[in-house]
């Protein structure tokens, strides 16, 4: 039988990663296979032959989408066809859903034979419900990073939900931590020290540094030696150096990726938006408290459409609400303070939330395989299913 060939698509740098982390787990039983399809840097270098920059396709917020929207669907077009054309013996779809079920749909309308995999699974369980359904005419398999979406799945009558295992695990696994980061940073040594993340959007940082700027002036006038630390990214950076100017707390800005865990590592608690940066800091174990504030129409709605008891997701995953939130009308300075201050003074709550997140890699990670390593076997799997595949050597 003819080496496989397999299509990834990823359009985004997380699903970059995944995609690449499964050509390389692929690859260590079929190094012959071909990959093909849409990726960026990372899947490239790993040997995708990739049909185009997945940036074309990394677009965010309703405005980008509509002004794009033409050649968005050309692409979905063109994505599609090139699974038509050349028959591989899997598709394997990373996250971007807006795009990547339509193509899904297109191949299977093509092919119905093809084994086609959704890699990371669309929030079904949040809102939007009916998504995991409709998933089933499409896609044969969804493999997820969190434990809890397969019940989920099962109970919508959606495809079969497999759980490969989150790769923030193998991330924090492979940090080495810097040996003092109080004294790289010229931190006081016996000071408390909070995090705060206002987030990685623009429009996040425009509507909750003014909210966070109030709880640090609450806190500075109750806590002798406060010190802050604010992980930033690139396109932040300056606006957030701006806008905590004034703080009467001086903040540390952080971008390397090692300090910001060194930091999460590190510090006594911390503030942040709601989002995935909640999940690297339930990884290192560090008692948070979590804001989020839309506003208008679009808050309110989202109130509405939640279905779930807790928006972070390290409660779902560990089945507890051990992350205090503090959401829309409830994001005010007034109410996240005290919940912040008593994780910096009470020792006792803080340990005890440390005790509480601890369990969270474990239930993360599979032992001894890397997401891609447990998304290699079942896609394996489900291609000699359909004898599209030989067997594992």
């Amino acid at each position: 039988m003819s080496a496989p060939h397999i299509m990834i698509v990823a359009g985004e740098t997380s699903g970059d990663l995944l995609g690449a982390d499964l050509i390389a787990a692929m690859r260590a039983t079929h190094p012959d296979a071909a990959f093909s399809g849409v990726g960026g840097p990372a899947m490239i270098r790993a040997g995708l032959d990739t049909l185009f920059d997945m940036s074309e396709i990394a677009v965010m917020g309703l405005g980008p989408i509509l002004a794009n929207l033409r050649r968005l669907f050309a692409l979905v077009d063109l994505t599609a066809e090139h699974a038509c054309q050349t028959r591989p013996d899997s598709v394997v779809l990373i996250d971007s859903p807006e795009f990547n079920h339509r193509v899904a749909a297109r191949i299977k309308k093509c092919h119905p034979d093809i084994p086609v995999i959704c890699y990371v699974a669309p929030s079904v369980w949040a809102w939007r419900r009916g998504r995991a359904r409709k998933m089933a005419k499409h896609f044969d398999a969804v493999l997820s990073l969190f434990p809890f979406e397969s019940h989920i799945f099962k109970a919508l009558s959606g495809p079969p939900c497999h759980f490969v295992g989150h790769p923030i695990v193998g991330r924090f696994e492979a940090h080495v931590a810097h040996q003092d980061f109080r004294a790289k940073h010229n931190i006081p040594v016996n000071g408390s020290l909070l995090c705060v993340l206002p987030g990685s959007r623009l429009s996040e940082i425009r509507k909750l540094l003014p909210i966070f700027e109030q709880t640090v002036k609450r806190l500075d006038k109750q806590i002798e030696g406060l010190s802050l630390i604010i992980p930033v990214v690139a396109h932040t950076r300056e606006t957030v150096r701006a806008r905590v100017a004034d703080w009467p707390v001086a903040a540390i800005l952080v971008e390397d990726e090692a300090d910001k865990i060194d930091a999460f590592m590190t510090a006594d608690a911390a503030l942040a938006a709601s989002g995935t940066a909640t999940l690297e800091l339930g990884m290192a174990g560090l008692p948070s408290v979590v804001a989020y504030k839309m506003g208008g129409i679009m808050g309110a709605l989202l109130m509405r459409v939640l279905r779930v008891p807790s928006a972070v997701i390290v409660n779902l995953v560990l089945d507890a609400p051990i992350i205090q939130e503090f959401l829309e009308d409830r994001c005010t300075g007034d109410l996240i303070t005290p919940a912040v201050y008593t994780l910096l003074a009470d020792a006792a709550v803080n340990n005890e939330k440390r005790a509480q997140l601890a369990p969270l890699a474990d239930i993360l990670g599979k032992v001894g395989k890397t997401p891609g390593a447990s998304a290699a076997e079942i896609i394996q799997s489900l291609m000699q299913k359909s004898g599209r595949a030989r067997p594992t050597p």
